[in-house]
């Protein structure tokens, strides 16, 4: 029938199917023997997403080679020199399957079906076809398919061949949906493949209740005894397991489980909402019952939407924290806190939560909602502060108060609650920081600018410090010791912990701020104008920042850069700001001895906002810095700059000067 396989045959199939078919050589060569063989039928069977179809692309161009004419679906039945290819026979309605019996060419079938029990009217075809079974492929296959694509590592490689269950096809789908540096556990649980979809929904339409229900729990459970899947679907224990012995018939499962996660994640995308709810709601319920982990029984409370309303589900979360904390899991474990602001608790497990949330954020650097801070403030005041949790809370709010809806918890206005005025002075500062009571930060903080303003920052290395502070505290020290290396000229220094710091913290932190004026006040010193600007740009600190005090110090220093950059009405802005009166007297004086403006014939075409679009240029200002200032897109500014070189009769912005000379 079919010419014998000739040597990059299969190479050249596996390439051109876009390596879906990547490990799957033995299939191929099996199929090319099935079909020289002589018979007339052959079975090309598996799950979905194992490469039936792009299998059947590898017979058609068997087919091609051998001087045979490939026909897909049924169109044209008719034998002579023909294969003809069919694709999800088990879709096939009954006068189909009648049409494909009475048809006596060579044929290739692929099915999601188990060949001893035939799909209707097909028995006598598939009994006599030759059978090549898809299974699933291992983990060296799935590294050479993610190796095709990009580079990356056996991790990589594990989730993504434990996600997929071994089944290419869905490998295939998550690496066209995600980047390799993206792939993480949690964006496999978010991903939606539109192939398992519409695969569940066709299995949905052959099975019967029962087993629906049954995969549903299943979906939600994953591993689960028989005692908790029968709880969770509502059903005897006869009834369930009648259930999944149709699902294991329809290949649904594997083990005592779905055959994937991929499958699983599919099958609870396709459930209602409300189902959903209720069935993670039950088995949180049923697992609590069974005393199981305490992290076990948190997941199935966290994918619920609505709160369980129960008192026993905020301990269970403030316990589930603790453990994914010391486990190194912290994004899960914020997680769990989250979900418990939602439910019922006394006010020492609302102190408890608090307090793990704060923890999290300060030692994990995980960025603190302020809508979350709020409703645990108001809680825990009118509670009478139990535990000293709100300490807690005012650490955070400290850490993050350039993000000035944070900033905004405690004081409820846009102006810095009077607790941050009160940072500006401090006694005993070598004292308070040789005795740091827990949490630290404020009273780290407060000496640590106790000592900056009294001009002896130097003391703060000298301390021994480090091996007691951890997570934001260190990076809140090290953004004190620049000050104090700044102080002592070490302006090198100065340069390497800001690069350090600026690599691994958010520049809604406050350590980060007060940091960069440090780095900008050494920038200066040492005439590094343009690094000073280039750290601000990256950091986003070029346009209006938070009202508090750390971003009062970066304004003042900010002037002063504004001042060496010969940018006098920016250098007044600022400095007029931080309230700075020296700065303000040499930024008024630089304006009055500003040379006459040179204006040419073009300045006239201007419009009033490009006039001072122009003026800002000048002065240095970057088309971003511009946009910040005038609320505007940075694209909205380029647009104006092309109108104003097209009346100018210049095309770049370094000819401005040339034109319009110096402002």
């Amino acid at each position: 029938m079919v010419a014998p396989l000739r040597p990059g045959l299969v190479e050249a199939a596996v390439r051109q199917a876009g390596g879906v078919l990547v490990g799957r050589e033995r299939e191929i060569a099996a199929l090319t023997r099935a079909l020289s063989g002589g018979g007339r039928s052959c079975v090309v069977h598996g799950a979905t997403g194992m490469g039936k179809s792009a299998l059947l692309s590898v017979a058609s161009s068997i087919a091609v080679r051998s001087g045979m004419r490939p026909v897909r679906g049924l169109r044209a039945l008719s034998g002579g020199d023909t294969l003809l290819l069919v694709d999800d026979v088990e879709r096939l309605s009954a006068e189909e399957a009648e049409r494909l019996a009475r048809f006596r060419g060579a044929v290739v079938l692929a099915g999601d079906f188990d060949p001893e029990s035939p799909p209707d009217g097909l028995a006598d075809l598939v009994a006599d076809a030759e059978r090549v079974p898809l299974r699933p492929v291992d983990a060296l296959a799935v590294a050479e398919m993610i190796g095709r694509r990009c580079d990356a590592g056996p991790e990589i490689t594990a989730l993504c061949l434990d996600y997929s269950g071994g089944a290419p096809g869905v490998v295939s789908d998550v690496l066209d949906l995600l980047e390799p540096d993206e792939i993480s556990g949690d964006a496999l649980r978010e991903l939606r493949l539109p192939r398992l979809l519409r695969a569940v929904r066709r299995y949905w339409q052959v099975l019967d209740a029962d087993a629906v229900t049954v995969a549903r729990a299943l979906a939600v459970l994953g591993r689960a005894p028989l005692d908790l899947l029968c709880e969770v679907s509502g059903m005897s224990s006869y009834d369930a397991l009648a259930a999944f012995e149709r699902l294991a018939d329809a290949r649904l499962t594997s083990g005592d489980r779905l055959r994937s996660p991929a499958l699983s994640r599919a099958v609870c995308q396709e459930m209602p909402p409300d189902l959903r709810q209720r069935l993670h709601r039950a088995a949180a319920e049923g697992m609590r019952r069974r005393s199981d982990p305490a992290t076990a029984v948190a997941e199935h409370v966290v994918a619920c939407v609505e709160p369980v309303g129960a008192q026993w589900v905020a301990p269970v979360l403030r316990t589930a924290a603790r453990l994914h904390r010391a486990a190194g899991r912290p994004e899960q474990a914020v997680r769990c806190l989250r979900a418990a602001l939602r439910e019922p608790m006394s006010g020492s497990v609302a102190a408890q939560v608090a307090i793990g949330m704060a923890d999290l954020h300060l030692r994990s650097g995980i960025a603190p909602r302020a809508d979350e801070l709020a409703r645990c403030w108001q809680r825990l005041s009118a509670e009478g502060n139990p535990g000293g949790a709100l300490d807690w809370l005012a650490a955070v709010v400290l850490d993050w108060q350039c993000d000035e809806d944070v900033l905004g918890v405690l004081a409820g206005q846009e102006e810095p609650p009077d607790w941050f005025r009160a940072l500006q002075s401090g006694e005993s500062a070598e004292q308070v920081l040789s005795d740091l009571p827990e949490p630290a930060m404020l009273s780290l903080v407060l000496a640590g600018l106790g000592l900056l303003r009294g001009g002896s920052s130097r003391v703060l290395l000298d301390l021994p410090l480090r091996d007691r502070l951890v997570g934001a505290e260190q990076d809140w020290l090290v953004a004190l010791e620049m000050w104090a290396h700044r102080e002592s000229g070490r302006h090198a220094e100065v340069f390497r912990l800001m690069h350090s710091l600026a690599e691994r913290a958010s520049p809604s932190r406050g350590c980060v701020a007060l940091a960069a004026a440090a780095f900008v006040a050494s920038c200066v010193d040492c005439g590094r104008l343009r690094e000073a600007r280039e750290m601000l740009v990256r950091l986003g600190y070029t346009g209006t920042l938070s009202p508090a005090w750390v971003c009062i110090v970066l304004l003042h220093q900010r002037a002063r850069l504004h001042l060496a950059l010969g940018s006098p009405r920016a250098a007044l802005a600022d400095a007029d700001r931080a309230g700075v009166d020296e700065l303000v007297v040499q930024a008024r004086a630089a304006l009055v001895e500003r040379p006459a403006a040179v204006r040419c014939g073009a300045w006239g075409k201007l419009t009033p906002h490009e006039s001072r679009i122009v003026e800002l240029a000048l002065e240095g200002e970057t088309n971003r810095e511009i946009a910040t200032r005038f609320n505007v897109t940075q694209r909205a500014v380029e647009l104006h700059l092309t109108r104003i070189y097209r009346k100018a009769g210049i095309s770049r912005r370094v000819q401005l000067s040339s034109v319009f000379g110096p402002i």
